[in-house]
């Protein structure tokens, strides 16, 4: 696991020997590898690399060349089915000179070209220089578990891991991206190919840039395609089964310790039950918990770790800590981010950094199988907008409105009121406000008039939504499902656990992103994944007998995070600072009316505008750190 940054004269002329740049480059993004950096300028590219060693930690310095030293690599990531691979290249007269799965792309790329990338499984990002073919080969792993960003600028292609990794070259820009604003407000992280800033672009996952002679080329190549499923319901949960084990087996390998994050929810502890069937020591187990108790789900995870006999390690994570990790977290991430979650994460992070350097995570299960009870509410929004008007508008509506406001995790009424504002929406629209936070009609009194280019909230969803034909799909459930596998998974979850990990320099393995998994799922029939109000359906009757009742029938919890009510007490001074008149005035951005009415709507309880706030609070946080 690494960073990578590297930067190329689209011009073809060579590069100057100093390396400075590079050095500043690598440097910024030291908590992504800080065991050792490496670097190299060949004619007019120039590739670096921080690393965190964990397969081969004595020979696996990056780059790494071929054996003429005419095709060089940086490599973030991790090829988990490297060792077979290294049949492979060996097979074809290759010689190895480092035990890494690094030096295995580099040979697969010299037989297969840009095909190489069909071999690979697992998670990455990597820059190839060909020096025989004057091109820069990019690729980005099928889920996007690896961030890679791009920008042109002053003729030089310049990339990198991480945003801050294209700011420390001395040519690139940070102008604020006013389309990527208006998304970040409305579905809480900017979805790519967009950044914040804008003049770099992410890489989107599954997909690969060739640079030739000055041109740009980005090419897909690999679309989930469904697979094929047997036709009993037994059969089809041990095919799971058998996957899913498989998927952890391999990601257990490596050359340091390794342990599991452990919630006590159904991904978690299937994860570390399947965890302990194929790990020949005792496995290391994870978790943290919140003095809430609306919030706090330790407990769950206690009574798992104990039924499977782990090793298991827990803290609690208070409003003061949270704080602190704030503080800390902006010193690595560089974009905004409204899940909260990325707070509890990283300080779950450096606690199982003390005693492992990977841990397994349980990301993906939820979109793959069904887990959120937005799916549910997508079934009853068809039932809801049936009702005759005159019942529901008069009556309904506004005693769900007049319900008392609570602050609890997923209170009653939150979900309620969330729920009838925008179930009358199409399914599409309506998941992305469900699942989102301010939408466009807001902004337009939110924002000054000049940072409002879109007026249409279909505008603001993601280019991939319209190119993939999702709204086309099967059944509304499965349109949700697959709306969240193409946004939400891969530009908000996947950001979150790699930047709060990486932060902590652990390296996070992710068993449900597995593509033979994942096209296993998409092959189920939706009954399989949500059935009535059960959600998961399939999944719970695989792991059934490897998990208590208890823990199979709890209702999602999620990493839940009890900002409203640390809005309104611990964070308040933070709140304040923020949203003052005066650095409103100075900032430019808001209307500092409208966020006053929503600060002291909060605060005195009259509505729960958590969403809103914690949004608007993460972009102010950003701003303070990289606002021009």
């Amino acid at each position: 696991m690494c960073g990578i940054v590297g930067h190329l004269n689209l011009d073809g002329s060579d590069l100057t020997s100093d390396k400075s740049f590079l050095s500043r480059m690598c440097q910024s993004i030291h908590h992504r590898g800080p065991d050792e950096s490496g670097q190299i300028v060949v004619g007019p590219a120039a590739l670096g690399m921080t690393r965190l060693s964990i397969i081969d930690l004595n020979s696996g310095q990056q780059p790494i060349p071929n054996e003429d030293r005419s095709i060089w690599i940086v490599f973030n990531g991790e090829i988990y089915n490297h060792q077979a691979l290294r049949k492979t290249v060996l097979e074809k007269g290759h010689k190895l000179s480092t035990s890494t799965d690094t030096e295995i792309i580099v040979h697969l790329y010299e037989e297969y070209g840009v095909d190489c990338l069909h071999f690979l499984e697992g998670m990455f990002a990597f820059a190839i220089w060909d020096t025989k073919k004057e091109r820069l080969f990019i690729a980005r792993d099928r889920f996007g578990e690896k961030p890679l960003h791009y920008g042109v600028f002053s003729n030089q292609l310049i990339f990198g891991s991480e945003l801050k990794g294209i700011l420390s070259h001395p040519d690139s820009k940070s102008d604020l991206n006013i389309e990527a604003l208006q998304q970040y407000l409305s579905l809480e992280y900017v979805p790519a190919p967009n950044t914040i800033f804008s003049g770099i672009k992410k890489l989107m996952p599954a997909c690969f840039m060739l640079v030739r002679e000055g041109q740009i080329n980005i090419q897909k190549y690999w679309s989930p395609k469904p697979a094929e499923v047997p036709d009993n319901e037994q059969e089809m949960a041990d095919r799971l089964i058998e996957l899913l084990k498989e998927s952890v087996r391999l990601r257990l390998l490596a050359d340091v310790p390794v342990g599991v994050f452990l919630s006590g929810g159904i991904d978690s502890s299937g994860i570390a039950a399947l965890a302990t069937e194929v790990s020949e020591g005792t496995v290391n187990t994870f978790s943290i918990g919140f003095s809430d108790s609306a919030f706090d789900e330790s407990v769950h995870a206690e009574t798992m770790a104990k039924v499977l006999g782990t090793n298991h390690q827990s803290g609690i994570f208070t409003a003061d800590q949270a704080a602190d990790t704030l503080e800390e977290l902006w010193q690595f991430i560089d974009e905004p981010i409204a899940d909260a979650a990325i707070l509890p994460t990283y300080f779950l992070s450096k606690m199982t950094k003390k005693s492992v350097k990977v841990a397994l995570a349980g990301e993906g299960g939820d979109e793959l199988f069904g887990g959120y009870p937005t799916y549910f509410a997508h079934k009853l929004a068809d039932i809801w907008t049936s009702i005759p008007d005159a019942l529901r508008t008069k009556i309904l509506e506004p005693a769900i409105r007049s319900m008392p406001v609570s602050m609890d995790y997923l209170s009653l009424d939150y979900k309620a009121k969330r729920f009838i504002e925008s179930a009358n929406l199409t399914p599409v629209n309506r998941h992305m406000r469900w699942m989102g936070s301010i939408p466009i009609q807001q902004q337009q009194e939110l924002l000054k008039k000049e940072f409002v280019l879109k007026t249409n909230e279909t505008d603001l969803l993601p280019a991939i939504v319209s190119s993939s034909g999702v709204q086309q799909e099967r059944d509304v459930v499965f349109q949700a499902m697959q709306l969240d596998m193409l946004t939400y998974l891969p530009d908000g979850l996947l950001v979150k656990a790699d930047r709060s990990s990486m932060a902590a320099s652990l390296e996070l393995r992710l068993p449900f992103l597995a593509y033979p998994l994942a096209e296993f799922a998409l092959g189920l029939p939706t009954n399989l994944k949500v059935r009535g109000t059960t959600t998961k359906y399939l999944l719970k009757k695989a792991l059934c007998g490897r998990l208590p009742q208890n823990i199979l029938k709890r209702a999602k919890k999620g990493f839940g995070v009890p900002v409203s009510k640390w809005m309104r007490k611990e964070f308040k001074p933070m709140i304040d600072e923020v949203f003052c008149d005066s650095f409103l005035k100075k900032q430019g951005i808001f209307n500092a009316e409208v966020i006053r009415t929503l600060v002291e709507e909060h605060q005195s309880q009259k509505f729960d505008r958590r969403k809103q706030l914690w949004t608007l609070f993460m972009f102010q946080r950003w701003w303070q750190k990289f606002g021009r």
